[in-house]
């Protein structure tokens, strides 16, 4: 049987909302009782999480989300029920919390270790590890309290995960930094990962959930409303955030097209056919887009353009029908578009895809830029600028002077 990391037990967790507070002694003795009203942010939740998975949960603001990984992080007890957990456990909840303005960023690391139980020695060990993650050297012997909002977030992250827990608690702290910098942090997410480690996270990048997560939950209303694998959740939690019917797409871009075919949902895939969210460049990997049509939609191509996150700029696009490649759509089914050795280079990128007919005069469907992905440098490649990688080599001769 497979262990069980953690797991929740009829937990319920309540606030007081107060309509009136007393200000002073005298307020308090002359007025009746502060009025309020009991808010119940946890209902009854039953959770458990096998060791070695990682679990995304998602749900509005006021959802219960936050309240569910504080409790399991025991920073607040619940009213009713009770948590369990097996291993050693770190949570990433509000970065920075224990950092003192006056100190500098090299005695904030220790202080910020000491408090996420490690050793000075324990930091001593990890401090260099520490300080390239963050990736603020020149800055550790300054003051925080002279540091940007940016390189606060990054020291503080950086130290968050070099601990080594069994179970590490993530709560929408993969947004912080540059692009290269989150880049980072979903590597070290995927190094917990591979090591077995079990990792709750709460994000609403449904993209995210997507990627790094196997199964997720959507709370409502305190409530678990579905559990199940990650994509069928963040399907039911769009279908009912958008209104549409089997839509899958968490996109604000423009959409235009006729409807006579529709988009369903995008995912990009790795070599092993797993949704991911960052690629390494030379790597292959994989547009899927999943769509439904009218019966009599035959005569369709499918169009892809990769655009530059940070500038807009347009990298590349291809076209089904320019390619060779016919298309009948009638129904529901697939389209997968397979770069084999992925050319981009270090940089987050944007996709746009249509549904469109073979003479492009109708467009049956189209997204612009709807959906992200990182690609960070593969090692066992040269640093290259620009947006793409070029195939090439180089050549050297010398000849005695005077010949």
């Amino acid at each position: 049987m497979t262990d069980i990391a953690l797991s929740c037990s009829g937990v319920w967790k309540s606030y007081r909302i107060y309509h009136h507070r007393s200000h002073s002694l005298k307020e308090k003795v002359l007025t009746r009782r502060n009025a309020y009203e009991v808010f119940w942010a946890l209902k009854g939740i039953d959770l458990e999480v096998p060791a070695g998975t990682t679990l995304g949960i998602i749900g509005h603001n006021g959802s219960g989300k936050s309240t569910l990984l504080k409790t399991v992080a025991r920073i607040l007890s619940p009213n009713r029920g009770h948590v369990e957990l097996k291993g050693t456990l770190s949570s990433l909840l509000e970065l920075g919390i224990g950092f003192h303005p006056e100190l500098t960023g090299r005695e904030n690391v220790y202080l910020g270790g000491s408090l996420l139980g490690q050793s000075r020695r324990q930091v001593d060990t990890r401090y260099d590890e520490i300080v390239d993650f963050a990736g603020i050297e020149q800055f550790m012997d300054m003051p925080v309290k002279n540091y940007s909002s940016g390189m606060y977030a990054r020291l503080a992250f950086a130290v968050a995960v070099s601990v080594d827990p069994d179970v590490l608690l993530i709560d929408e702290v993969l947004s912080v930094g540059d692009e290269r910098f989150q880049i980072k942090c979903y590597e070290r997410i995927s190094e917990f990962r591979a090591q077995g480690k079990t990792i709750v996270l709460v994000s609403h990048s449904l993209d995210a959930i997507r990627a790094l997560c196997g199964s997720a939950v959507w709370l409502e209303n305190g409530e678990i409303r579905e559990e199940g694998a990650s994509a069928e959740v963040v399907g039911s939690y769009l279908r009912e955030a958008h209104g549409a019917v089997e839509r899958q797409l968490e996109s604000s871009a423009h959409r235009l097209g006729s409807g006579q075919a529709e988009i369903l949902d995008v995912a990009f895939l790795n070599a092993a056919g797993k949704e991911e969210a960052t690629f390494r460049t030379g790597e292959p990997m994989t547009i899927r887009m999943r769509y439904r049509s009218a019966p009599e939609v035959n005569d369709a191509s499918c169009g892809v353009a990769v655009y530059r996150a940070d500038t807009g700029d347009y990298v590349f696009g291809q076209n089904s029908k320019a390619a060779g490649v016919d298309i009948s759509l009638g129904g529901m089914g697939t389209i997968e578009f397979t770069l084999p050795d992925l050319p981009l280079l270090q940089g987050r990128y944007e996709v746009s895809l249509s549904l469109h007919d073979n003479n492009m005069t109708t467009i049956f469907d189209r997204f612009d830029r709807a959906h992200s992905f990182s690609v960070y440098h593969n090692p066992e490649m040269p640093i290259e600028a620009g947006s793409v990688h070029v195939a090439s080599s180089w050549k050297t001769s010398t000849s005695p002077v005077g010949v």
